[in-house]
């Protein structure tokens, strides 16, 4: 009987691959092997036991830091948005407050790629000129209109405090990713959504670009003329990659 072993290795707290760690020091030796004219980051010696100090011209900074971003983008969004989790304040700001309590209230019994999709829908209306130009202005607009404001939480008379304090800490974090760009836009610039035991009369006027949990995700038919084929092909790989991790939850 032939048995098969992952080698995995632990870096910024993360678990990657073996493979992927030999890639990543590859691409850097190949960027080495290309620098002309001193643009890539060179160190400087110090007295021994001091960690190196990098120093990367101007030209060179923007290529090195996409670099960095790319070699130590998670492969797993339970990845992404456990990396964001050290990255939480104390006390969150406006926009992570009411991104996570859209998500919370809407979401927290969802997989992650659910609740990571809320929060999407939420930024793809703040840079619409359709809706407000700001998160907390998103979520909590027409609130003063009982039972018909835009996210049901908002206007149904009941405390918008959470108590599941775990749950809460998890919204948090998926809303972190979200504000982060930690994740490519898995519902594919969705603007709408409901559950699917709901048949919303505006339903007819969308288009479907995703399914996650008992989420449908919808963006509007007069910003539907391309197909979902035309977005770019990263953003449909972690789509895909969310799904298949749709049982995903961040126990």
């Amino acid at each position: 009987m032939t048995r098969s072993y992952s080698v995995e290795r632990t870096v910024n707290g993360l678990r990657w691959p073996a493979m992927t760690l030999i890639a990543v020091m590859l691409a850097s030796m190949t960027l080495q092997a290309l620098d002309v004219g001193g643009t890539f980051p060179r160190v400087r010696e110090g007295s021994a036991g001091d960690d190196p100090v990098f120093h990367v011209s101007d030209t060179a900074r923007p290529v090195a830091e996409a670099a960095v971003r790319l070699a130590l983008r998670p492969l797993r969004l339970r990845d992404a948005v456990w990396a964001a989790g050290s990255r939480l304040a104390s006390v969150p700001d406006d926009d992570e407050r009411c991104l996570a309590q859209a998500v919370y209230f809407e979401a927290r019994s969802e997989p992650l790629a659910g609740q990571l999709a809320v929060a999407q829908v939420v930024l793809n209306r703040v840079r619409s000129p359709w809706w407000p130009d700001s998160v907390c202005a998103v979520v909590f607009q027409n609130e003063r209109w009982r039972h018909r404001c835009q996210f049901s939480f908002a206007c149904d008379g009941l405390s918008d405090r959470p108590r599941e304090m775990r749950a809460w800490r998890i919204a948090r974090m998926v809303a972190r990713t979200a504000l982060d760009h930690g994740w490519p836009d898995i519902t594919l610039h969705a603007t709408h959504y409901h559950a699917d035991y709901v048949r919303p009369a505006w339903q007819t006027q969308m288009v479907e670009t995703a399914r996650f949990g008992r989420h449908l995700f919808y963006r509007d038919a007069r910003l539907a003329a391309r197909s979902v084929e035309d977005f770019p092909a990263d953003n449909r790989h972690h789509q895909g990659r969310a799904r298949e991790a749709g049982g995903d939850t961040a126990s």
